[in-house]
């Protein structure tokens, strides 16, 4: 217990709270390089938000300043990291060896694109080797073989559901021999213009059965949830670098960042709700004790009740009456027609 409670008063501490700030970014960093941006979300909310809440640190304000500066650092750190991820070449891609795109081989195999880092408008090579024999039994050799390169994560076209219309795309298509029978190996150049990310993919063309007009494409098969071969990056570092750094801020700030300012407000409507609980327990707990008000409590001055009637004294014998009488209990004379007089003096003895 003494250790824990040692931990703890660390953390409450200003050095304590720098380092929860560290871990929040190391963690931060982590989980959304190597497991996207929306598992990052929970890993932030409970070492951004619900760890120093346990710690100590419960001002909002401070919550919120150190998440924006965690956020603030780690999307610029990201963006280092991921460029040199991007920069770093991808191993060679082949087609499946399943049916009904191949008989236990791969069709397509050892796609690579050299280099895989150049200079802007510089020639880059596409080069795979087709492979007749493994295509399924009753299928057609391959009669074509189509590149297709663009901006795009594996776009075969120039419209895709996840890029905005008007990324730059390029196809090139290469006619196989007839007969084929044999491996060969194709190979495609391209001029690539700009500082840019590209992706590629490749399809060979087959009639299934063989004696029909029906194509079936066999494609690279690419299991980096695109579809698509990463690569080649065309531009310097520091061109990779300015092309990942927006996305990465944005990708940071809408899932993570957001989720975790929403639950920030949330945090402060408690504890606003919380405080006011508490005034009013106090207010009521003052009553009930007798207890004085605050100093600033308003001041209330009581109002002196209104005077009533004044006694009135007979007009024929001078008796004292009380008042709204309408006769004199003495003499009997009627009071309702007298004038009002102030009582005399009661005589001594």
């Amino acid at each position: 217990m003494k250790e824990r409670g040692g931990v703890k008063a660390f953390l409450a501490s200003p050095m304590g709270r720098i380092a929860l700030v560290v871990l929040a970014t190391l963690t931060l960093l982590g989980s959304f390089l190597y497991l996207g941006p929306f598992l990052a979300i929970p890993t932030f909310l409970l070492f951004g938000l619900a760890v120093p809440i346990y710690t100590g640190w419960k001002r909002p304000r401070q919550l919120a300043a150190a998440g924006l500066v965690v956020l603030l650092v780690a999307a610029p750190v990201a963006s280092l990291a991921e460029s040199s991820s991007l920069r770093t070449p991808v191993d060679a891609a082949s087609s499946s060896t399943d049916f009904p795109y191949g008989n236990g081989s791969p069709v397509l195999e050892r796609a690579i694109a050299v280099p895989f880092t150049g200079a802007e408008g510089g020639s880059y090579n596409f080069t795979v080797t087709v492979n007749p024999q493994n295509v399924p039994t009753n299928d057609s050799a391959p009669l074509w073989v189509d590149l297709f390169v663009s901006t795009c994560p594996g776009a075969t076209g120039n419209a895709s559901p996840i890029c905005a219309p008007g990324y730059p795309f390029y196809e090139a298509n290469r006619t196989m021999p007839n007969p084929f029978n044999a491996s060969l190996v194709v190979n495609f150049t391209l001029v690539l213009p700009g500082a840019n990310l590209w992706w590629w993919q490749m399809g060979a063309a087959v009639h299934t059965p063989a004696n029909s007009s029906n194509l079936t494409w066999i494609f690279l098969d690419v299991s980096n949830g695109y579809g698509g071969v990463q690569g080649p990056v065309s531009g310097d570092y520091v061109s990779t670098l300015a092309l990942v750094l927006v996305p990465v801020y944005e990708a940071m700030f809408l899932y993570p960042g957001s989720v975790f300012f929403f639950a920030l407000l949330i945090y402060l409507l408690v504890k606003s709700r919380e405080a006011r609980r508490r005034r009013e327990a106090s207010l009521s707990g003052a009553e009930l004790s007798g207890t004085p008000p605050p100093a600033d409590a308003p001041v209330t001055t009581p109002v002196a009740p209104k005077p009533g009637p004044a006694e009135k004294a007979c007009p024929n014998c001078g008796a004292v009456v009380f008042p709204n009488e309408t006769n004199c209990w003495k003499c009997g004379v009627a009071l309702t027609s007298a004038t009002s007089a102030p009582a005399p003096p009661l005589k001594s003895g």
